[in-house]
């Protein structure tokens, strides 16, 4: 029996592929102004929320926008479309939800099983960690690397194998979904932020604090993903 989350999760992909025929048969091009969510939901014979997850990840992955007084819109500089089919990919597997949903539930007892468990030289590994993104923020650099980097070297210091078998499972979608995300400089600064707090936590042993500021991190994360969800709905409203 196919449980309600997972239907939704199939009606998301519904969307997600008809929008990606649309632009692969130059439907729809680069500028042109995609149905309000309500529209599109009549159309394909869904619900409202399963369009909004869908224009709300699309616009995450930069191929949708919202512009004021223009709803939401193909980026007007995307440049041949079938280039961005491996992209799909990324949002039939996985929502951005499901996944942040999972981090939750896993990261913040991760890090305090590092703040416990850590080497010295792998204190010294996360902390450094911190910095190079950092560093490498402030520099205009790719920072996506250090930053999958300093997740991996906490779920490395929990010395838990169980637990790096889950963080294997998801590495592959959050590459992508950070990859997604980094036009954000908002949000990329508060990851900044709590990467070294979190950092420094774990360097001191201090296990609760780096319990609660994974939480806080991944809670902050997530809420910039909605905001972008919002922003969405409204734009594609009018």
């Amino acid at each position: 029996m196919i449980t309600d989350s997972r239907k939704h999760a199939l009606i998301y992909q519904t969307v997600l592929e008809h929008i990606k025929s649309l632009l692969l048969e130059g439907k729809l091009r680069a500028g042109d102004r995609l149905p309000t969510v309500n529209a599109m939901a009549t159309e394909l014979g869904v619900g409202p929320a399963s369009v909004r997850e869908a224009y709300r990840v699309l616009e995450t992955m930069g191929i949708l926008e919202v512009r004021q007084g223009r709803g939401t819109t193909v980026a007007a500089d995307i440049i041949e479309p079938a280039r961005r089919v491996e992209d799909f990919r990324v949002a039939q597997q996985q929502s951005v939800s499901t996944v942040m949903e999972t981090r939750r539930l896993v990261e913040p007892g991760v890090a305090a099983l590092a703040a416990e468990r850590a080497t010295a030289k792998e204190r010294e590994a996360i902390l450094q960690a911190a910095r190079d993104m950092d560093r490498m923020v402030k520099e205009g650099l790719d920072f996506v690397e250090p930053d999958l980097n300093f997740h991996d070297l906490i779920f490395v210091a929990a010395h838990n194998p169980t637990l790096a078998s889950t963080l294997s499972g998801l590495r592959e979608v959050m590459t992508d979904l950070r990859r997604l995300v980094t036009r954000n400089p908002i949000a990329v600064d508060k990851a900044v932020h709590y990467h070294q707090l979190i950092a420094l936590a774990i360097y001191e042993g201090d296990a609760d604090a780096a319990r609660a500021l994974m939480k806080q991190h991944l809670e902050e994360a997530e809420r910039e993903l909605q905001n972008s969800s919002e922003r969405v709905a409204q734009g594609a409203a009018r």
